[in-house]
């Protein structure tokens, strides 16, 4: 964290409920790092109890388990510059499970697409974005309401869906600006947390919650359902096929106008097959 060739930055600690040594850790740092701490309360909460006290333009977020590299706020304040100070910025990531795969990562010229919002980037495939790799007006995000609350995955995806219409949005392809920690045991692979975060979202847009109105919904659904049939397809490894039905069953419409006709045949399919499984399935 310090890093970082960039300087003008301030560092917010989030503890949310730890049983481990944060706080005596953190406190080695002084007056460079502002401590706050919570009972367990989930990712949304503690992000944003971190913006609820910052004081930049910009706010950024860094989960435990993952790095930043010495350039990372260097190449998004170049980008921002170049960018003339866009709403939202999102780069990519070095996936690692040890350490010495960082190296790999390597510091080049900011390579990025810019796009008037997030939901026009719809259709070119950038929806698949990490929150240790976004940068975004603090404003803004301020307006949105906050990240979804509760122990529930997918609340990151979640936000960028309520920020779908702010003004500039920037998806960086170089340089890595983090390093995402790849483990058997990484949150967003817990099945049960991914699907209900999911299904939040697909109530969020049945509600209306999401910005742009009637002229906007074909680049949400695009977004939207390149979460649901992931996300469905995992309920189903995971024998949950109630789940993965109701994702379908409320996503079926999405679907049809997108014209995702392998998953629209293949998935009932699916959920009959493992029905029928469990139904045969001793008791135990």
């Amino acid at each position: 964290m310090f890093a970082q060739r960039f300087t003008d930055y301030e560092v917010i600690v989030i503890d949310d409920g730890s049983t481990d040594e944060t706080a005596q850790v953190v406190a080695a740092y002084g007056s460079q790092v502002r401590f706050l701490q919570q009972s367990n309360s989930g990712p949304g909460a503690a992000r944003n109890l971190g913006i609820r006290y910052t004081a930049g333009e910009y706010v950024a977020f860094l989960d435990s388990d993952d790095v930043w590299f010495p350039w990372t706020l260097a190449s998004y304040h170049e980008t921002i510059q170049q960018c003339e100070r866009p709403g939202f910025i999102a780069g990519n990531c070095l996936k690692f499970t040890e350490s010495d795969e960082l190296k790999a990562a390597q510091q080049t010229r900011s390579q990025y697409q810019l796009f008037s919002d997030y939901y026009r980037a719809a259709w070119q495939g950038n929806i698949n974005i990490v929150g240790c790799g976004v940068v975004v007006k603090t404003a803004a995000i301020a307006c949105t309401g906050g990240f979804l609350k509760g122990r529930v995955n997918a609340e990151d995806s979640d936000m960028w869906m309520k920020l779908g219409t702010v003004s500039g949005f920037v998806r960086q392809s170089d340089p890595a600006v983090f390093g995402f920690r790849d483990t058997p045991a990484s949150a967003s692979k817990i099945g049960a947390k991914t699907a209900a975060g999911i299904r939040q979202m697909v109530l969020s847009e049945k509600a209306g919650a999401y910005p742009g109105g009637i002229s906007r919904r074909r680049e949400r659904w695009q977004i939207l359902t390149r979460h649901v049939r992931p996300a469905s397809l995992g309920c189903l490894k995971q024998g949950q096929w109630r789940d993965a039905l109701w994702l379908y069953r409320q996503s079926l419409w999405w679907h049809v106008s997108l014209g995702r006709l392998r998953y629209l045949g293949a998935m009932p399919f699916l959920c009959a097959c493992q029905r029928l499984e469990s139904a045969f399935l001793p008791t135990p």
